[in-house]
């Protein structure tokens, strides 16, 4: 008569405060596409057939829904390819502006303190550069979304601008 326990539980908080998604260059569109291509592939094979396969004059109409069918079919091919091109493009493009900015937003949620009692989020001074909000109490609901924009304004900022931070102030003339 024990208790057993399956799966995991994630909390509403745990849940808030998660940290952003690392980039995953995988996507369940290509699957769908790529289902697409073969039931294309497939429906033109079948209308193919049935012209092949009606021979007498009596199914003359048969054939020519037959020959229709494959027509179509097979010239939906190579629209769903240049779809599919079109959207991996896509895909591609937004997979590397955010693995560009994912290192940042990773820093920023490193860089946060969780204030339970107030229930809020905040920045230690010096954690992070002071113009993104350094030290105010941040809404836990919000903080996902304030993560997401001051790391992706430290990831977009010019580098010149974070090597003269970085240098001492007697060097930076």
């Amino acid at each position: 008569m024990g208790v057993t326990m399956h799966g995991t539980h994630v909390s509403n908080l745990a849940q808030r405060l998660a940290p952003p998604a690392a980039p995953q260059r995988r996507s369940a569109w290509n699957c769908g596409v790529f289902a697409l291509f073969g039931l294309l592939i497939i429906m033109g094979l079948l209308g193919l057939g049935g012209y092949l396969l009606h021979t007498e004059p009596s199914e003359s109409t048969d054939r020519t829904v037959g020959l229709a069918v494959a027509i179509v079919f097979f010239c939906l091919v190579p629209v769903v390819i240049g779809l599919l091109l079109v959207q991996g493009r896509r895909l591609k493009r937004r997979y590397e502006n955010y693995a560009a900015v994912w290192p940042a937003m990773m820093h920023v949620w490193q860089s946060a303190m969780v204030c339970l009692r107030c229930h809020g989020a905040f920045f230690p001074p010096g954690a992070i550069q002071a113009e993104n909000g350094a030290g105010q109490l941040i809404p836990l609901d919000a903080f996902p979304a304030v993560v997401a924009d001051i790391g992706t304004r430290i990831a977009l900022s010019p580098p010149a601008s974070s090597v003269r931070q970085a240098l001492p102030p007697d060097t930076q003339g």
